[in-house]
């Protein structure tokens, strides 16, 4: 059985809309259901996903976790994710969300690790929070 998912914003999960096709940008913050500012690859600075797209899985948004060599990781669950590419294939071995096959996410620019998608759709992205950073709000502006 898979784990508790509290939607925020729109109800119900995201269909194949945001989960796949182009590279995603500020400006597509409504097409794919995201409010807030828009949330960036720290690399390379292509939007990944939004504020308005964070979710709960377990009764929380953030968790710590560490993988099976003993790296931590300060992840952020969110409905979608439409600048990440799923890698490889869906494993269910060791899933920090048991019920959810997990994939590792990729930027789709420049193909940093980001974190994990969730399920089939994928149901849910797993980020890894200091691999994103918020969207300046002015160009102009370098900080």
């Amino acid at each position: 059985m898979q784990g508790d998912i509290t939607w925020r914003g729109e109800s119900g999960p995201p269909g194949a809309k945001g989960t796949a096709g182009s590279r995603a940008t500020a400006r597509d913050s409504t097409r794919f259901g995201g409010r807030g500012r828009a949330l960036c690859c720290a690399a390379c600075g292509t939007v990944i996903t939004w504020e308005g797209a964070r979710i709960e899985v377990g009764g929380a948004h953030r968790h710590t976790f560490v993988n099976p060599h003993g790296l931590v990781f300060e992840i952020g669950c969110f409905r979608h994710a439409p600048g990440c590419a799923g890698e490889g294939p869906a494993e269910a071995f060791f899933s920090w969300f048991p019920g959810y096959a997990w994939r590792v996410a990729v930027c789709r620019a420049c193909q940093a690790h980001l974190g994990w998608s969730y399920g089939e759709r994928p149901d849910f992205h797993g980020l890894v929070l200091d691999r994103l950073r918020e969207a300046r709000t002015d160009p102009a502006d370098p900080n």
